[in-house]
């Protein structure tokens, strides 16, 4: 298993981490199989989108705000919105890996999700071969 950190810079920030993903696949020697990429935090997430254009990001980062619901919030740290996101958007991707490399759709990426930073993170890789 690789581990990469990720430094986000704002409370809520979409990252993309495709090339450490690549490099995680690179180093595990895997030629064809599955990468699993995974974040352990309860407040951040990860997810595969469009990488051509820049505005997309800041598009979903609106969206989510958007579907935030108006409830009571018990959980008194101040985060549970984060919480919330994290779990509808999830901690893991899987991308098939061939020749050795990333099988991504022709624009899509892998992005780290912060939902309450800004924070130090940690991204889970494991690529497993077949």
């Amino acid at each position: 298993m690789d581990v990469i950190g990720v430094f986000s810079q704002r409370r809520r920030q979409l990252l993309d981490i495709t090339s450490f993903v690549q490099q995680a696949v690179e180093a595990s020697g895997v030629a064809e199989g599955v990468c699993h990429v995974y974040v352990p935090h309860t407040t951040a997430a990860l997810t595969l989108n469009e990488n051509a254009d820049p505005t997309v990001p800041q598009d979903l980062l609106e969206a989510l705000e958007r579907t935030l619901p108006q409830v009571h919030w018990r959980h008194t740290e101040g985060n549970s919105d984060a919480h919330f996101l994290s779990t509808v958007i999830g901690a893991s991707v899987h991308v098939p890996i061939s020749e050795g490399e990333l099988r991504l759709g022709r624009w899509q990426a892998v992005y780290f999700v912060e939902l309450d930073g800004p924070r130090r993170r940690e991204v889970w890789i494991t690529c497993l071969g077949g």
